[in-house]
Order: C-alpha cells, then structure tokens, then sequence
C-alpha cells in the first residue's frame, strides 16, 4: 500500500540555464493609478452608504427624507422624517434628537413624539420662533428634501419602578419628552409606578400641543395619570388660569418617593425650578420647587 512505503528526502542538482526572460514588472505609473481607483471607487462606496443609510445613530448626523409636514395651530407644526425600523430595541425614552442647520453652524434637540425604532418614522413637534434658526430652517424645508438628525441622545437614565411618582411641569412644545415618558411608563406591563401627574402651561387652549392624545391617556388610566391644563389666557372658567403656581404643585403630590421633570421656556423654568447652569449642569434648584424644599435630587430639568 502507498501509505506503507518509506518517504525518502531527495535532492536536486540540476541547474536551470534556460534563457528566457523574467517577466516584467507594470510600470509605477499603472500600479499608482489602479491604487489611486481602488481608494477613489471605495470612498465613494462608503459616502453612497453613509448618504443612503437611514438608521438612525448618536456617532453622525444621518440625513433623514422630510415626507410630510402638518400644520397644528398658527406657530407650531408637525414634521414626519423617513427612517430604517430597528426591531430589536426600544427608542431611549428620554432622549432627544439633534438637528443642524449648516447655514450657520447650529443645532437644537428635539424629542420624538413616537418610537422611530418601531415605526420607521420620527415625527417631531416644532414650534416656529422668528428668532429660532433651526425652527425657522424646519418650516421652509421642502417635503422630500433632507434633513440632517443625530441621536438619540439619552437625557436622563430612566429606571422603571424606581419612584412611586413621577411630576412633570411643561410648557410649549416642552411638553414632547414628558409625553415620551408617559406613553412609556402606561405602555410597560412591568412599569408598575403608581402616580403620574402633569402640569402643562400654554398661552391659549390653541396652543396646547398633544390635547388629544393626553386626553385619551387620561380617560384610559384615570387611576394613575392626573392632567391639569394651564393658560395665560383662559376663555373660560374650565381652565387654571395664569402660571404655575405652588399651590398647584401641592395638590398634585401624593408619594413621598417622587421625581419631577421639568421642561419648557427659559422663563418657565426660572420660574418653576430654575435654570440650568451655564456649563449645562442641572444647577441649582430654585423658584416654586426651590421655596418648596425640593432637593436636586427629586428635580431633573430637561432640555
């Protein structure tokens, strides 16, 4: 058998002579130049990828195809934004969005009012300021034009079931990350916080953003979520009337275990539980939450 047989190690001594000759080299110039196609030819791969993915991610802005644009009251309109599903996780609840304007080098966060993730869409609130550039970038973008997101950006690490309540005070569009969060916690089986309340604070019943939506959750968890509307301008008496007040918070508060959000304009915030510092640190807790004795730790003021 051949497996059987020694394996004997032999050796050559024969010397080629032949006299052809040795094959040629291409010259520098095409071996540069077919290099020069292979880096070309790849980097426009990738920006033909980075241009027409659609996911949505923290690490770089990804432009997003404006599909629709709703008109809400005089100043505020909706923004639907085309984006890839991610079926395997959850939106961050929490998180906002940063959206650029190139034009003069500024961005703004904004929170989604649903999970992109699940939806294949991000649909934003925007409320259009004449002093805003972003705002005032989003309103004239046409439908089917891009526009450039970055995120999410976690704003605080939500825990389910860790307070017995959650407060949120909110006015304007600050109402967006506080409607995340309540759609969250209902939604979650295992979420078994036992109070939510809400404080939101508009100039007139036009202004409120979400009524409907804020509404239905109420009537369908009226055991857990409390909802008082506030108006600088009231029409009638079935409305709080003016701003927030101390007296507004103490009738919400029920658990001692609690955390209240606030989000809303500079004034707002002042007002209720004082601004950010200036390093964007959450700063000291002041205004009604601060008279009131509330610690840094029971307030978190979001962006």
């Amino acid at each position: 058998m051949w497996w059987t047989r020694p394996i004997r190690r032999t050796f050559s001594t024969t010397v080629s002579c032949s006299n052809q000759t040795r094959q040629r080299r291409p010259p520098w110039y095409l071996v540069l130049g077919g290099s020069t196609a292979a880096v070309y030819i790849g980097c426009r791969a990738w920006q033909w990828h980075v241009e027409n993915d659609k996911r949505l991610t923290p690490d770089r802005y990804v432009g997003l195809e404006l599909v629709d644009r709703e008109q809400l009251n005089h100043n505020a309109f909706r923004l639907r934004l085309a984006t890839d599903r991610q079926q395997h996780e959850k939106f961050p609840v929490l998180s906002c969005l940063y959206i650029k304007d190139d034009t003069v080098q500024v961005m703004r966060a904004y929170t989604p009012v649903n999970d992109p993730f699940k939806d294949g869409h991000v649909d934003l609130l925007v409320k259009r300021y004449e002093q805003g550039s972003i705002s005032r970038m989003l309103s004239r973008t046409p439908v089917g034009d891009k526009v450039y997101v970055r995120g999410p950006m976690l704003e605080y690490d939500y825990q389910p079931n860790s307070k017995d309540e959650i407060g949120m005070i909110a006015g304007g569009t600050g109402i967006t990350p506080m409607y995340q969060l309540i759609k969250r916690v209902l939604e979650d089986p295992e979420d078994k916080t036992k109070r939510l309340w809400l404080i939101y604070c508009n100039k007139t019943q036009q202004d409120i953003l979400l009524k409907k939506e804020l509404d239905a959750l109420q009537a369908q968890h009226r055991d857990r979520l409390e909802i008082l509307y506030v108006l600088e301008q009231p029409t009638n008496d079935q409305w709080e009337k003016g701003y927030v007040t101390q007296d507004m918070v103490q009738r919400m508060l029920k658990f001692d275990n609690r955390l209240i959000f606030v989000c809303g304009p500079d004034g707002m915030l002042a007002h209720v539980s004082g601004q950010r510092a200036r390093d964007f640190s959450q700063g000291r807790v002041t205004g009604i939450l601060g008279r009131m004795g509330f610690k840094s730790s029971e307030v978190w003021k979001l962006e």
